[in-house]
């Protein structure tokens, strides 16, 4: 079901299809996690908060970190009818997977990032209940008014995963400048 890349990004002639779910496993280290973590990410300002918090808890936990990239209408580029729209779709999730792979690469620790379609809180809650992870780690709201017409009509990601509470949730709040 999953591919695994082991790291190395794809030539560009090749490259993959976004539709298709990807896990990339980082390196191993000699020992072994001793419980597992699961993070979603995404290109938003909380999300990347959510993951430099969850690198550094998975440091001190000594913990399996589990990325998320859930491709949905956010990695869409905006003109549908150009003749490129498919590459640069694929591109954009391709961006999301460099990017996290470049800043999990500063953590000692064993990870893997995950790039799949559908709806994000089954997803996280899906890998973390594969994982027996501990909690679920995710940045707060991104504010306008997308995420109010979602909190309303009850399709957050965060409200999904507090209503059905199978994992503890951590909400990680985009740092203050000053």
């Amino acid at each position: 079901m999953t591919q695994n890349n082991h790291h190395h990004p794809a030539p560009r002639e090749t490259l993959r299809d976004w539709r298709t779910p990807l896990r990339v496993d980082g390196p191993p280290v000699p020992t072994p996690a001793v419980c597992h973590l699961v993070v979603g990410f995404d290109r938003h300002p909380a999300s990347h908060a959510a993951l430099t918090y969850a690198m550094d808890l998975a440091g001190r936990l000594n913990a399996f970190l589990h990325v998320a990239h859930i491709v949905d209408i956010d990695d869409m580029p905006i003109e549908p009818d150009r003749d490129d729209w498919e590459q640069r779709f694929a591109d954009a999730v391709e961006h999301e997977r460099t990017e996290a792979c470049a800043i999990l690469a500063a953590l000692p620790g064993n990870w893997a990032y995950y790039s799949r379609e559908g709806n994000p809180a089954h997803l996280l809650t899906t890998i973390a209940e594969a994982n027996d992870a501990l909690m679920i780690i995710i940045g707060t709201s991104r504010g306008g008014v997308m995420s109010l017409m979602e909190r309303f009509l009850g399709e957050s990601v965060s409200s999904k995963l507090v209503r059905h509470p199978h994992r503890p949730v951590l909400l990680v709040p985009v740092p203050t400048l000053g």
